[in-house]
């Protein structure tokens, strides 16, 4: 951290602070952590960034992680840029009525913000207990990951952990997960992510250098015409022919139940694992609970189903722990049906289901194959009719 206090209760803030010798100087005096008032050493040299330490004794309740040089450099980079657009902010600024220190506050608009750059790895409990601490005194708090939690980068898929998806917001009609990388000085959004298993996602990504970040930030709304439809079947493939096999308990449900309806995985409908924009809001891979819907609701394709029909089937799935929902603390307002009911819409828009009246659904076309040759035309087909619909919207 960059700021702490003296015996007599004087704020030190090592960012106003150029003379070495002055800095030297603090070594001679007791200091103390304004959040937990534990004693703090002054840690500097040619490598390290100048910063206080708690002493290896002393556990911070409100702060238990030690700072890394990578938070540190980014913690002090976005206060210096927020000085430059004269938002007039605070360094870790704390908070004694809830006991919390922030990375960053700054006032905009008549509205108190903190930024929070989180840089470790901590438990979705501490996340819930802070942000409800700041909005308990009327503070917005704004959470940015580290970048370098985004393993192996690739711009168009990544792995996500349960860690990373948990700071997921919506803002301009987008979900977003806002990143930043102190050694390239660049600001990563995670746009709109499409999971095709728990933890490999199809994304988007806009990168913002910091120096060129000057007032409100315009996200660019990143058209459906950019997402690989094909890679997307390719591996959808994979998992039908290959990974649904592997010997994992999911897996091991799973097979049982088409085997019960002597159906093979190999064969199942293409419109089954597709990607949806808000199919993220449900961990258990798209192939698997699509598949739920379609053996519990739309198997028979005789019947009409109404909607709460549906919903209901898909929360005793919930309930047994076949599906499982993503916890998005930052999302409360969406939920797994808004997923489920955007499943149900995109097989209307696909001429595969058509809704008699209002929430009342049926399925038009379904046919069983048994022949590979005939399956893989029928996957190209309806992959085919998918993209052409997405590059409408």
């Amino acid at each position: 951290m960059y700021t702490a206090i003296t015996a007599e209760g004087k704020m030190i803030n090592l960012f106003t602070m150029e003379n070495k010798d002055e800095l030297k100087g603090l070594r001679e005096l007791p200091i103390y952590c304004p959040e937990c008032k534990g004693r703090v050493i002054l840690k500097m040299g040619e490598k390290k960034i100048t910063h206080f330490a708690h002493e290896r004794t002393q556990w911070c309740a409100g702060n238990g992680e030690a700072e890394s040089s990578y938070h540190l450099q980014g913690k002090l980079q976005l206060y210096q840029k927020l000085l430059e657009v004269n938002l007039e902010p605070k360094l870790e600024p704390y908070f004694p009525e809830i006991k919390q220190r922030a990375d960053i506050s700054f006032v905009f608009n008549k509205e108190q913000y903190v930024i929070e750059y989180q840089c470790a790895v901590i438990s979705p409990q501490l996340v819930k207990k802070r942000t409800e601490g700041y909005r308990k005194i009327n503070i917005y708090p704004i959470w940015i990951i580290g970048f370098h939690h985004l393993k192996k980068w690739n711009p168009i898929k990544v792995k996500l952990s349960t860690f990373i998806y948990q700071f997921f917001t919506f803002y301009q009609n987008q979900y977003l997960l806002p990143t930043y990388c102190p050694y390239d000085r660049v600001f990563y959004l995670i746009q709109n992510p499409v999971p095709i298993s728990i933890s490999q996602t199809f994304i988007s990504t806009s990168s913002y250098p910091l120096v060129k970040m000057e007032g409100e930030l315009k996200l660019p709304i990143l058209s459906n015409k950019n997402f690989s439809i094909s890679y997307w079947r390719e591996l959808i493939h994979r998992q039908k022919t290959k990974d649904v096999h592997y010997p994992t308990k999911t897996n091991d449900h799973f097979l049982k139940e088409l085997y019960a309806r002597e159906l093979h995985p190999h064969f199942l409908p293409p419109f089954i694992g597709i990607p949806l924009k808000e199919g993220f809001l449900i961990e258990t891979p798209p192939l698997y609970w699509q598949a739920t819907i379609f053996l519990d609701s739309f198997f028979d394709a005789t019947k009409i189903y109404p909607l709460q029909k549906v919903y209901g089937h898909f929360q005793r799935r919930i309930e047994k722990g076949n599906i499982k929902i993503r916890d998005l603390p930052f999302l409360k307002e969406k939920n797994w049906k808004v997923a489920v009911k955007q499943y149900l819409q995109t097989l209307i828009n696909l001429k595969i289901m058509e809704e008699i009246k209002p929430n009342f659904y049926r399925l038009l076309y379904w046919k069983e194959i048994r022949n590979y040759k005939v399956q893989t035309q029928e996957e190209v087909a309806f992959y085919k009719h998918l993209k052409k619909l997405n590059d409408m919207q």
